[in-house]
């Protein structure tokens, strides 16, 4: 219980300050944006990693509690937005809310679709649907994690790409490919592949009615704020993939790709920026065991790490010209390596 703790304290703590500004606003609108743009940035980089993680019981209680206020959460939000004010606070609140849905809420939810019970699954797919991002539910585990670090793979940022390029690119291609996936799933089952219960139904279906309800809610300006803060949060979540995966590729031995290892994803060991975002700067881990729960994933020596915390990098990745400068070095003597090929593939996803 103890090692949940400081998962608690960070979490709890940028919950109350997105629900204190949209209660009391005035400063309260710019505390939270304070908190996740500035203070965790400067945490990150002055206190060491923490010690042992939660259980598995624990963890999994804690990303069900995450769920559980995400649309509560996400109602407020969009109401508050909606209702306007001085363009200060409102630009404030609204960054805030982009970051709190698109780095912590979206970690979450990213959680949940590698789980391994249908119902935290489903909570993880309700989540993206909310955020009119549901075909991540398919395109991650099963365009990403197979394609990673190799041109098929639409989620990883190809060498020089600038992220304003690469966040188009990404999104379009997860959702062809993602629905690509789906419909060749349903015809090995003996389906059309627009068959009922192809998921892209509920994804796109749940969507729409999450902006007929946010637009009878709260009129055009609900509508609008819904739109615009579900987006800013997928840019959020593809920034993170353009970090984390910028100018990795997988080698091409002929027949086949070189087997996924840590040489093909970043990492960061910073304390907040772990605790917030459950673990997913450990990335490598991940991609070697996605079926892993957060809790039991390490960066190990042979893991490529990034010069400065995930948020640091986030703000670095939006200027083409110094993000090349600081990254196309570690990119290159990275390449130099030899290939060390693992003795076994990464673990298979959930079905």
């Amino acid at each position: 219980m103890f090692a949940l703790l400081p998962y608690l304290a960070a979490l709890g703590l940028s919950v109350a300050l997105l629900g204190a500004g949209a209660v009391w606003d005035g400063a309260w609108d710019f505390a939270s944006l304070v908190w996740m743009a500035l203070v965790v940035a400067g945490l990150d980089h002055v206190l060491p990693e923490h010690g042992p993680a939660p259980d598995g019981r624990a963890a999994k209680a804690l990303t069900i509690g995450l769920a559980a206020v995400h649309l509560p959460l996400l109602a407020l939000s969009v109401w508050t937005l909606a209702g306007g004010g001085p363009w200060p606070n409102w630009l404030a609140y609204f960054a805030a809310s982009g970051l709190f849905f698109g780095q912590i809420i979206n970690s979450n939810a990213h959680e949940l679709i590698h789980a391994g019970g249908r119902i935290r699954r489903a909570m993880g797919r309700w989540i993206y649907v909310t955020l009119l991002f549901g075909h991540q539910t398919t395109a991650h585990p099963g365009v990403h994690h197979v394609h990673v670090a190799t041109p098929e793979d639409p989620n990883t940022a190809r060498y020089g790409e600038s992220w304003w390029r690469f966040c188009v690119r990404a999104w379009h291609g997860s959702f062809w490919k993602g629905l690509e996936v789906e419909k060749a799933r349903q015809r090995r089952l003996g389906r059309a592949g627009w068959h009922w219960r192809n998921p892209y139904w509920v994804y796109l279906g749940g969507g729409g009615l999450c902006l007929g309800a946010a637009g009878l809610w709260l009129g055009w300006a609900g509508l609008g704020a819904y739109v615009a803060l579900c987006l800013l949060a997928q840019s959020q979540l593809l920034i993170t993939d353009y970090v984390l995966h910028y100018g990795m590729r997988r080698t091409w031995l002929g027949e086949r790709y070189e087997p996924v290892g840590a040489r093909h994803s970043w990492n960061a060991p910073h304390l907040v920026t772990n605790l917030l975002t459950l673990h997913a700067p450990r990335h490598s881990d991940h991609h070697a065991h996605p079926n892993r729960g957060f809790e039991a994933l390490e960066i190990g020596a042979d893991a490529p790490q990034l010069p400065y915390s995930l948020p640091v990098m986030v703000s670095f990745a939006l200027w083409p010209w110094w993000w090349r400068r600081l990254m196309h070095p570690r990119v290159d003597a990275l390449a130099a390596r030899p290939i060390s090929t693992p003795a076994a593939d990464p673990e298979p996803l959930c079905a």
